[in-house]
């Protein structure tokens, strides 16, 4: 098992460039890979396994992509003439990866399975699946691995909830081109933003989606943009050290919109609940340490922020209260558990109901060992946790941060000039 011992007291300061969203890259190259000529996106130099992930189930599908330093080109596209057949897709631990290519796979890949990794053959799929099979599909099964025994039709109206995961949604659009029909929602959708991210990123493939009443149409088809795309930063990941630098210092961080469609774009608004300085210079943000208050945030559009966002409330002396925590529980691991147990691990207080987390602030933590339950938000939680704290933290399953941001280490060894030690 894997540990770092992060240096207690540290303070974040100095600038830095974001890494590339991992939810634009992933739309960017299924519709380049779906596009009918070869195109090419720019990112910052690192990729995650969840974008690896995504590259390799694509280049399974027959598409050719080579990855060079700050681009990834796509140099042949999928051919959708011809049905596949007998491929294996391994997901890894990415939900994003296996639920945006299902609706796909159920089309086109007859005898293919869809794999994973990690907590993902546990993570909800059926909603999905069950959608399909109304078509006509047939699988193995409703849980990771599974295989695509029959292939669906590709006509009609194809029903899907929303309140579960807004990946089955984004599939579901992503094949919608390929679709002689709609697709309707039966419940609210939650986490709506990331829907934004998938139209936004189709529409600059040629595909124009819009929707009526809860029902989502398409006209065009993918199309190879005439301009090189660029992935912005990541929000989900720039808000570990946006909220490091609330609790300790002040930090920039370069090549984030400020305009995304990314929902945690929505950190700026908590860290100024949390009375901390923001400044925004075209795409470079600046967060200065200030007043640090205890908060109430709803979480229901921007779970990848909670854990975070509880280690910056230990910070704050007073309750902070995070509602609609639900959908935490069915993460790379329970979330809610995984942070209740980071902060009482760590010497602060926190807990939980059923809708609702609590954290009992006192400005201070006192350090410890603690498990990132394999899960990269916790793991880089953990270390934004350091900050406050009068010990080191051990981090076992350290490196459960290579899902989304395996520079992640170097990165905050850099802005604190601190240095970490990671046992393989």
């Amino acid at each position: 098992m894997s540990t770092a011992v992060i240096p207690f007291g540290n303070k974040i300061h100095g600038s830095s460039i974001a890494i590339s969203s991992k939810s634009e890259l992933h739309r960017m190259l299924i519709c380049a890979a779906f596009s009918d000529a070869p195109s090419q996106i720019l990112c910052t130099p690192v990729l995650s396994k969840d974008i690896e992930a995504t590259i390799d189930c694509l280049c399974a599908l027959g598409a050719e992509i080579k990855t060079q330093t700050g681009k990834i080109i796509i140099q042949k596209p999928i051919s959708h003439v011809v049905a596949h057949k007998d491929i294996i897709l391994d997901c890894l631990e990415s939900g994003s990866t296996a639920r945006f290519f299902l609706p796909y796979c159920a089309m086109f890949c007859e005898n293919t399975v869809i794999t994973g990794s990690g907590k993902l053959p546990e993570r909800p799929m059926e909603d999905l699946c069950t959608c399909l099979e109304a078509h006509g599909a047939q699988f193995s099964g409703h849980y990771l691995p599974l295989c695509i025994e029959k292939c669906c039709d590709k006509s009609g109206s194809f029903a899907i909830s929303g309140n579960i995961s807004s990946q089955y949604l984004t599939g579901l659009l992503l094949a919608l081109p390929f679709i002689d029909g709609n697709i309707s929602l039966t419940t609210e959708l939650m986490s709506s933003g990331y829907v934004d991210i998938t139209i936004d990123v189709m529409k600059h493939f040629g595909v124009f989606v819009s929707k009526n009443k809860g029902i989502y149409t398409a006209k065009g088809h993918y199309i190879s943009p005439k301009q090189n795309l660029i992935a912005f930063g990541d929000w989900s990941n720039a808000a570990f050290f946006l909220c490091g630098a609330a609790l300790s210092g002040s930090v920039i961080l370069k090549g984030l919109d400020p305009l995304s469609k990314q929902p945690d774009r929505a950190v700026l608004q908590v860290l100024s609940l949390f009375g901390s300085d923001v400044h925004i210079d075209g795409t470079s943000i600046c967060v200065t340490k200030n007043k640090m208050m205890p908060f109430t945030l709803n979480a229901q559009n921007i779970p990848d922020l909670v854990p975070v966002l509880a280690v910056m409330a230990c910070g704050a002396k007073g309750k902070t209260t995070i509602t609609n925590i639900e959908r935490l529980r069915i993460k790379e691991s329970d979330r809610v558990d995984a942070v209740c147990k980071l902060i009482c691990g760590l010497g602060g207080s926190a807990e939980a109901d059923d809708k609702n987390l609590y954290i009992f602030g006192t400005g201070r933590l006192v350090g410890g060992k603690v498990c990132s339950f394999n899960d990269h938000r916790i793991a880089m939680s953990a270390a934004i946790a350091s900050v406050l704290c009068q010990s080191p933290v051990i981090i076992e399953d350290c490196m459960a941060v290579s899902k989304s941001y395996p520079d992640f280490y170097q990165d905050f060894s850099a802005l604190t000039q601190s240095s970490i030690t990671i046992n393989p």
